[in-house]
Formats: C-alpha cells, structure tokens, sequence
C-alpha cells in the first residue's frame, strides 16, 4: 500500500537508545484517508520524505525491519539491571547468569503456581 499526502515534519526527538522520533502534520484529511492510516497505524513501513514529489525514492521491495528488542531481550534487560543494584547493595553475590536462572525461575514457578489456582 502506497499513501502519498502532504505532510510538515514537526519536532524531532532523540531517544536514549539512540532512535529517533518522528512527528507528521497533515492538512485536513478526508474521512477515507484518516480510515486508511488508522488501519496501518502501529505497522512497520518504509518512510520516504521529499520536498518535491520528483524527489520521492522508490520504496524497497522487502519488507522494514526496525529490529526492536524481542519480549525476551526486554526481560534480560531488565533482569540485568536488577542483577546490577543487587550486586551493588550485597543481596546477591554471584554472576549475573545464576543470578539470572534464579530469577527465571521464580518467574516461572509464580506463573504456574496462578495456573494450578
């Protein structure tokens, strides 16, 4: 699907994990054109900008990736950091993977204990 409007490109924003955040502004839309990108809203997409519609690239045939972090990369993450203020204030000495396996664990038998209920 291709979606062409105009379009002035308001603020931009660095983020801690060095992305960018991008902001749109559309002139008045149609009742048809805002369905259409509510319907792609959240989706992965190719964005092309251009001052001149002669400018404009060719979108890529493959499909984006933005390679954002599995659930589970999120979860090591934030295990690490609780393995970090552990390890700094003594509640736990050890590395980081038992410390780790200790916590995935507990992780797991709280689930599975709300299973059994």
């Amino acid at each position: 699907m291709r979606i062409l409007l105009p379009v002035q490109l308001n603020p931009i924003s660095r983020r801690k994990d060095k992305s960018v955040k991008l902001s749109l502004e559309t002139r008045e839309l149609s009742p048809t054109e805002i369905m259409t990108l509510m319907a792609i809203e959240g989706e992965e997409m190719w964005c092309s900008l251009a001052t001149t519609e002669q400018e404009l690239p060719e979108a890529p045939e493959e499909a984006p990736e933005l390679e954002t972090k599995t659930q589970a990369q999120r979860l090591r993450g934030v295990l690490f950091i609780l393995y970090k203020k552990a390890t700094e204030n003594g509640s736990f000495v050890g590395t980081f993977d038992n410390y780790y396996r200790d916590r995935m664990e507990k992780i797991l038998e709280s689930l599975k204990a709300k299973i059994e209920e």
